[in-house]
């Protein structure tokens, strides 16, 4: 008879490269954690005005008006989490734990782009949060107002269609997104692509790699989200077609991983341990919320507004 078969380590996990969480700019080691109250910014939005003739060559003075905008923008907090459930016997406490924040590091940039997409915060999606919606998200046609903020304080932006509901392909797309982007933020933005779009825009030739991040032809990052399921600003998905964001620079607070009580995580009821591991996001942009339909099976063709 053959004996028994041998008992092996898994193969290893390798995190994927170029999601959400490569293009933040982190704020990870904030050592105020008032933060995870959720946070308010001012922005210094607009690209300037038109330009005067000099006063010594004319003498005539310029008449200029206000050409910048300061809105104040909120964002709030969300929690993304692993819970590994396993019998009360055969791993330490300490094991246990192990495994789970394992489990976090493997899932959180994946939950963390699907919350910063759709703000959903089903618990079954890893994603929990004290009020119903993440802000700010980018699938969203409504703007939504602090309603605690003395003053006006922004906590979601509608995002702006840029050929309405008219689905072109990746180059075209692409190319309207970063000329709305490129009339509202002068410096450098972040296209939001979900997966199903990346291959694409590399085939066409519009996105580069630059060492670990994804990069547009203008110089704009690319997060390629495996959690951005290509909704439109409606939370509907378009037949045949895939949304892709536009934004301004995005920051990310995040704590470190907290770690459930021991005692706290067993079920007596079903004899379990449910080891969770968390940790609580702060997501913010600047300025510009822009949003384009792309067909996912587009071929160019250089008829405007033409999928294929």
């Amino acid at each position: 008879m053959p004996g028994p078969r041998n008992l092996v380590t898994p193969p290893t996990f390798v995190d994927r490269s170029y999601g959400l969480l490569s293009v933040v700019q982190a704020r990870y080691d904030t050592p105020d954690p008032h933060w995870r109250n959720g946070v308010t910014y001012q922005n210094l939005c607009g690209i300037g005005g038109d330009t005067n003739d000099d006063f010594c060559a004319t003498g005539n003075a310029p008449s200029k008006v206000k050409n910048m905008t300061t809105p104040i923008r909120g964002a709030l907090p969300f929690t993304v989490f692993a819970e590994v459930d396993c019998p009360p016997i055969g791993y330490t406490p300490e094991e246990q734990q192990a495994r789970a924040r394992d489990a976090l590091g493997r899932t959180e940039g994946f939950q963390a782009e699907q919350a910063f997409w759709t703000g959903s915060v089903s618990p079954t999606g890893g994603a929990i949060q004290s009020g119903t919606t993440v802000l700010p998200h980018l699938a969203a046609n409504a703007q939504i107002l602090d309603p605690l903020a003395v003053q006006t304080v922004i906590l979601q932006t509608a995002a702006t269609l840029v050929t309405g509901n008219a689905v072109v392909d990746i180059v075209e797309g692409l190319g309207q997104l970063e000329s709305a982007l490129g009339f509202c933020y002068a410096g450098q933005g972040v296209i939001h692509v979900p997966l199903v779009l990346v291959e694409q825009g590399f085939r066409a030739g519009v996105f580069d790699i630059r060492g670990s991040q994804i990069i547009t032809k203008a110089g704009n990052l690319v997060a390629a989200g495996a959690g951005y399921p290509g909704t439109g600003p409606d939370g509907t998905i378009l037949q045949g077609a895939a949304w892709i964001y536009a934004t301004g620079q995005i920051f990310a607070y995040r704590t470190a991983p907290e770690a459930f009580d021991f005692k706290t995580t067993v079920d007596r009821a079903e004899n379990t341990v449910k080891t969770i591991v968390e940790r609580t996001y702060v997501l913010g942009w600047d300025c510009c919320h822009f949003a384009v339909p792309v067909s996912v099976g587009g071929i160019v063709t250089g008829v405007v507004g033409a999928p294929n």
